[in-house]
């Protein structure tokens, strides 16, 4: 009787030590996000939704040399010369592995208070990302169903088109 109490704990100890070991390895490829790289960003299109809102389809080039996985619940705030400019959210996207490729990016995003349309048509005539900045968190999930929340804060647009 005294043995099988040490066989069923050593079993239970070594179930635990598996799963520890699995939970923490899922963790640790979670840290190879930092290889991925977005080679660049485009509108496709967008159409107005009243005053207020616009939708868009964004083009984004990512590098992957890493696994596969699935960007959810990306939403963020746009700032123009640290103001809030618009808040923004944008569908699921999934990243194949091992690949650069161009996604597209169903997005929408709303004005803030104290920008109208005719402001923000004038700051997009400029053409220039001068002075924006985003605060972007996105749910990051793989395949086995392991994910981490990212959150970037005043991200500088312009810096990162330039890579």
């Amino acid at each position: 009787m005294f043995q099988d109490m040490i066989k069923h704990r050593s079993k239970i100890l070594l179930t635990l030590l598996a799963v520890i070991f699995l939970t923490l390895s899922s963790c640790a490829s979670l840290k190879k996000v930092k290889d991925i790289n977005i080679t660049s960003v485009g509108v496709e299109s967008y159409s107005f939704s009243g005053l207020r809102s616009i939708n868009a389809v964004l083009a984004i080039g990512i590098d992957n040399p890493t696994f596969a996985f699935r960007v959810t619940r990306l939403n963020g705030i746009l700032k123009y010369k640290g103001e809030d400019f618009a808040f923004y959210s944008a569908d699921t996207l999934h990243v194949d592995s091992r690949c650069v490729k161009v996604y597209d990016l169903p997005c929408s995003a709303t004005l803030s208070d104290g920008v109208n349309l005719l402001k923000a048509m004038q700051i997009a005539r400029d053409g220039s990302l001068d002075g924006f900045t985003t605060d972007v968190e996105a749910k990051v999930k793989l395949k086995s169903g392991a994910g981490t929340t990212l959150k970037f804060k005043d991200l500088d647009l312009k810096k990162m088109t330039e890579k």
